[in-house]
């Protein structure tokens, strides 16, 4: 999914303003969705309007006039295209699942744990979030965009359940066994423990 095409999808609720379009993509549970930068999406506002896809409308409002932005006919054509094509598999950059898997040995668990247990407060704020969104009186919501926020529930409620259980296992030493075949992790805590010594 390209900026380009994110930024379509939000014109298709109804005409924005940049600064409203960058609203969508930073509120709280956007990072579920779709992550983008602010600085990216004017230039992009730019392209779309250079190509046709988009143009912008003046609307006065409290007596200062505002520019948005609206779908062109050719603009809607080319959201409903992208539509009709099969979405690319997502994508995961998750720094605490990269961090687990790459832990030594030999290091604290306690560290791991309060990883955990931070990523477990955010997480239930996501849910929070994520439960009263169809009922906050001001987000639109279709009734097949209300199958997506079920599926957020479902994932947030199942890194829940997956923080507590990696804990319990931590903190009882009950770790599902791993597989070594080539006796790396005495090489990796070799090697680490080597340059530490050259290092003092």
């Amino acid at each position: 999914m390209s900026i380009e095409q994110s930024i379509l999808a939000v014109l298709s609720f109804w005409p924005s303003t940049g600064y409203n379009i960058k609203a969508e993509f930073e509120h709280k549970a956007a990072g579920l969705y779709w992550g983008m930068s602010y600085g990216s999406i004017y230039p992009k506002l730019k392209k779309l309007e250079e190509e046709g896809l988009v143009h912008p409308i003046e609307q006065e409002e409290g007596g200062r006039k505002k520019k948005l932005y609206e779908l062109t006919a050719k603009g809607w054509q080319e959201f409903e295209n992208w539509l009709q094509l099969p979405p690319a598999y997502p994508i995961i950059r998750d720094e605490l699942l990269m961090k687990m898997s790459t832990w030594h040995e030999d290091m604290e668990s306690s560290i791991l744990i309060s990883h955990l247990l931070k990523r477990k407060e955010k997480t239930e704020d996501l849910l929070g979030f994520v439960k009263a969104w169809p009922t906050n009186g001001i987000s639109y919501i279709s009734d097949v965009g209300m199958l997506s926020i079920r599926y957020a529930e479902l994932r947030l409620e199942a890194e829940l359940k997956w923080i507590e259980e990696s804990i319990h296992a931590l903190e009882n030493n009950h770790l599902p066994k791993g597989q070594d075949p080539n006796g790396n992790t005495e090489k990796l805590l070799a090697r680490r423990r080597g340059q530490s010594v050259k290092g003092k």
